[in-house]
């Protein structure tokens, strides 16, 4: 995977269907409904979008993109982080409920100059091909993108439509 196809270090990008996008910053772009995410936008909130991440074909990656053009967490408005706080926490438990992974890792850096937070599953067979822990994502990601295939791709869409319906099934505003 090159490093500058990854999100706020290029103007474009490739999603795992062929599609090719041009952007000034990614995170604005899908705020604005710009780049159609592959899947669809699975919960659009005040502030947050969630949805599978579109460049690397794992069934169960999501995003959590901050609406605002902002580049770290400790920028977040107490509302902001409520909501945050809770996308996550419906989002694992999703994916935990729904049986898809036991195990996510949740990754905020600031080099991608729009706030955005990965939700990793964590598959046993990853984790038996390339070790366990963030040191590891980038290779998991690097492998997924080049084994991508029709059948990977239904899986990533249809965990993106299981999540989904897990998040109209529940308020994550209780």
């Amino acid at each position: 995977m090159n490093d500058n196809n990854f999100a706020g270090n290029s103007k474009k990008a490739i999603d795992f269907l062929g599609n090719e996008w041009t952007y000034d910053c990614m995170g604005c772009s899908i705020t604005r409904g710009e780049i159609k995410i592959p899947g669809g936008i699975i919960y659009e909130g005040n502030y947050t979008i969630l949805a599978s991440d579109p460049e690397i074909p794992i069934p169960g990656f999501l995003i959590v993109n901050i609406k605002r053009h902002i580049n770290s967490f400790s920028e977040l408005s107490k509302e902001e982080r409520n909501e945050v706080g809770n996308v996550i926490t419906y989002a694992e438990k999703a994916l935990k409920e729904l049986n898809i992974v036991n195990e996510v890792t949740l990754v905020q850096e600031e080099r991608s100059k729009h706030l955005h937070i990965w939700i990793f599953p964590n598959y046993n067979g990853m984790t038996k091909k390339f070790g366990k822990g963030i040191t590891y994502l980038r290779e998991i990601s690097e492998y997924a993108q080049r084994t991508v295939n029709d059948e990977k791709i239904k899986e990533v869409l249809d965990v993106s439509q299981k999540v989904r319906k897990y998040f109209e099934e529940h308020n994550i505003n209780e």
